[in-house]
This record gives structure tokens, sequence and C-alpha cells, in this order.
């Protein structure tokens, strides 16, 4: 029997990478088909944190034909992406020449061929019609992960006005489908992420010839006021701005603390007490809870 998932990317860096690692397991497994959806918030950042190969998902819809499975950054699907690719700038004590001298190797598991489909919001239109066909059990369940406050809160009071709210709104009204949730803002009180791309202002040098800014083929680096910037929404997470800077004031997957409050933390629980909604605290668990279920191995 062929085990139907529906894993829903919404718009945070937490839990995003860990996310991948879990999906690139369930890859792996027989008799199982995964549909890959992102919000536009979702699609936004995971391009940030350098989830798709060059070219990126345009960021305009296919009304007239069919968008193809996205060229991913296999790495991402890998418990080890956080190691190979994290770099903490001036801070850091690797050699950044050994660190990416060749950052991608190919796996043997073609894991863009495992998907069943990758659906974007802006292909959607405002009736999002894949998302909608869940309410007839297309999906055995649903996983949101990660799920952002924002989508928390909206889920919780029956709101469903994107891509993601959607598809648990509409999977929820289905007898037989399971949602299951890894929210960013789980409880009250600090909680660690990861931050995409950071250029720290505070020592960078303001080279006459920035060479960051010649080696980034998106253009999202750009000088204003001669100050050297980066434009979020053109970064494609492809690291030649860390390579090239002379200085290493630019940073990847740098470590934060942010502060989840009451609130957030108030929206997951009231989702946790609705009929057919399932809260986990990581990707991981979400996956063994998986596993458990459908018996896999």
């Amino acid at each position: 029997m062929t085990i139907r998932i529906a894993w829903a990317i919404s718009g945070a860096g937490c839990w995003l990478i860990e996310s991948f690692a879990a999906l690139g397991k369930l890859l792996q497994k027989d008799d199982i088909r995964i549909d890959l959806f992102f919000s536009e918030a979702g699609r936004e950042i995971a391009q940030c944190y350098g989830v798709f190969d060059s070219p990126v998902p345009l960021k305009t819809p296919f009304i007239d034909k069919v968008r193809e499975i996205p060229n991913f950054n296999e790495d991402i699907f890998t418990e080890g992406f956080i190691e190979k690719y994290q770099w903490l700038g001036i801070n850091d004590h690797r050699d950044l020449k050994d660190t990416f001298e060749d950052p991608k190797e190919k796996n043997d598991f073609d894991f863009d061929e495992a998907f069943n489909d990758v659906i974007f919001e802006i292909d959607e239109g405002s009736s999002f019609p894949t998302a909608a066909s869940a309410s007839n059990g297309r999906y055995d369940v649903i996983i949101i992960s990660p799920a952002t406050g924002n989508s928390i809160a909206k889920i919780s009071q029956g709101i469903a006005d994107n891509l993601i709210t959607n598809l648990a709104i509409m999977g929820n009204k289905s007898m037989k489908t399971q949602i299951v949730v890894v929210p960013t803002d789980l409880k009250e009180g600090k909680v660690k992420s990861l931050l995409p791309i950071m250029l720290h202002s505070d020592t960078c040098k303001k080279c006459s010839e920035c060479s960051s800014l010649w080696a980034c083929k998106p253009g999202a680096i750009r000088r204003k006021r001669g100050k050297i910037r980066i434009n979020r929404l053109k970064c494609i997470g492809c690291l030649d701005c860390v390579r090239y800077c002379r200085y290493g004031v630019i940073s990847f997957l740098e470590e934060i603390v942010v502060n989840v409050r009451k609130r957030e933390a108030e929206a997951v629980k009231v989702l946790s007490e609705q009929e057919g909604f399932i809260i986990k605290e990581t990707p991981n668990e979400a996956y063994d809870y998986l596993c458990a279920i459908f018996k896999l191995k």
C-alpha cells in the first residue's frame, strides 16, 4: 500500500534544515508518495538557505505550463548539512579554502526524482486547488514543518488564506487525514535558530573593490551610501559571497537565540486540542511518529 504524504514548508528558518533532513529519510522509504508544498514565504526563505541549486524557482507564476520539479541542493536532505555548510565568518577557526573546496558531492540517491510533486503557492491562484483537494482524503498525513507562529495562529482559528493554511484546514475536513505540525514557537521562552547569509556591517571593511559584490551572480549584494548590503529576495544561498569575502565578515547558519512569547505558545496549545491535529516538538519526532504509525523500516 502506498502511503500518501503532503509535507508543507512555511516561512521559517527555525527547523527548516532539520525538516529537509527528515524529508530525505522519508523519500528513501519504499511505497511512499510525497508532495512538497511551499508557501510563498517558505519558498523565499528556502531560497536564502541554499535549498535550491541554480536555477532557483522563479518568483513568477507558471500560468500556461506545468512547473517542473526544482533542482534541489541534495545535501539539504542529509543530516550533515549544517556541519558541512556552516560558516561563522571572522569567528570561525576553520580553513575557509578547505571548507568550501568542494561543498557539493553527488549523492547516490536522486532526491529530486523521488518527489511525486512540488507545489508553489504562486502557481495556485486564490483558490489553492491542489491544497483544496486534501479534503477528499488525498493524503494519509499532512506534515507542516516548519510551522510559523503566523501559520499556527491562523490554522487554530480556522483561517485559510494561503497555500499552507488551506492545506491544513481542507485536510482536516477529511476523516482519514492526520495533520502533524512542528511549530517553531512551541513553548514560551528561549529557542535557538540558525540565520541565513548575514553580512556583519560592524566588521565590514567597506573595500573599494568588494570581492563578494563582484562574485554575487544574482546581484543580491549591492552598495548603498558606501555600505555593502544584501537583498534577501535576490539571495539564493550559493555562498559565493562567503567564499570570496577577503575578511570573513559574512556568515551562514550562525546560531541565535530568540524569545517565544506567550501568545505564540498559547496558539499552539489551542491547535493541539483540536481534533485531527498532532503537535510534535522536532522534525525528527514527526519522522519517528510516521515510522511508528505506518510501520516504516
